[in-house]
């Protein structure tokens, strides 16, 4: 059995493979297995694995019709074998060292969990590092559950996986904030590796910077609920503030920002004014939100005034 499982899902991704297999496929660490997810892909992607697969035994190649990222990891987590779980996506890129430095960190620690930080590059250049910005708490699971939406970056004890049936649920978009930051809760020790061995690419034209309205984007409102609902009584109370600055952040915030840009959006604002009020009508008082600047703070505020034309002025 490998000690390491890295799953990958493709789609229509020949353009990233110059970019990424090298270091996929050259890792320091040799106990690993790799694979590939092939989600429906109309170009050349599969036929370009399967031949991969036949030259390197570590290389699996699964097929399914095009279902999105969530289905594939889901997947690629029953076929994986290794005692650690690692989640890439084709267009980003990965160090040479990356399995080495969190496999050892995980041994060393005992971790259930291992991240590292991460490089923000911006057409081929680095533009940030993902974890410039201040670490808020002083517990490792906290600080987990605040930081994690996405699954890359890490190793994922399999098992933990397995025994919580952490899969990523039927959604369009945001399946990984539904349920990445609830491994948190189960994980017995979070670990961390200071060096960035993640270089997670920006891209202008995801569903998320869209120039034209997407319905994709009103998949936030069943994610939101799907991450609520995951923690159990114990943890909503325990993670409490954590929970109320996700919904803030990524609804009130970050969601009505995008639903703001277009006609189309102004029911959606609506809906989320109603969420929040039910959830977490005293955000205004979370610990995490009043560490962020005036500008963030008074943004959230006006979309929960609904005072539309304020923040036309705010934002122009």
């Amino acid at each position: 059995m490998p000690a390491i499982s890295v799953i990958i899902p493709v789609y229509n991704a020949h353009v990233y493979f110059a970019e990424a297999l090298p270091a996929l496929l050259h890792q320091t660490f040799q106990d690993y297995e790799l694979i590939f997810i092939n989600d429906g892909s109309t170009d050349d992607s599969e036929a370009i694995l399967q031949k991969l697969a036949q030259e390197d035994v570590r290389v699996q190649v699964l097929s399914q019709e095009n279902k999105g990222q969530g289905a594939a990891r889901n997947k690629g987590i029953d076929r994986a074998k290794g005692d650690f779980i690692c989640f890439v996506d084709i267009d980003d890129a990965v160090s040479e060292k990356m399995l080495e430095r969190l496999y050892q960190k995980a041994q060393q620690e005992d971790a259930d969990i291992v991240w590292c930080s991460a490089n923000l590059i911006k057409n081929g250049e680095k533009v940030g590092c993902l974890d410039d910005t201040t670490i808020w708490s002083d517990d490792d699971e906290k600080n987990y559950v605040l930081h994690h939406a996405s699954p890359w970056r890490k190793l994922i004890k399999r098992q933990l996986l397995i025994d919580h049936a952490l899969y990523f649920p039927k959604l369009r978009a945001y399946e990984d904030l539904a349920v990445v930051p609830h491994y948190g809760q189960y994980a017995k020790r979070i670990a961390y590796v200071e060096e960035a061995l993640y270089d997670y690419v920006l891209h202008e034209g995801s569903t998320m910077h869209q120039s034209t309205y997407n319905d994709k984007l009103e998949c936030i409102f069943p994610c939101m609920e799907h991450l609520y609902n995951g923690f159990d009584e114990a943890h909503r109370v325990r993670y409490h503030d954590e929970l109320e600055y996700l919904f803030t952040d990524h609804l009130l915030h970050a969601a009505s920002l995008r639903f703001f840009a277009f006609a189309q959006g102004k029911q959606a604002l609506d809906r989320i004014v109603k969420v929040m009020q039910t959830r977490f009508p005293d955000w205004r008082k979370n610990v995490y939100v009043k560490q962020k600047n005036w500008k963030y703070r008074l943004i959230c505020t006006l979309f929960y005034q609904k005072r539309y034309r304020l923040l036309k002025w705010l934002l122009r």
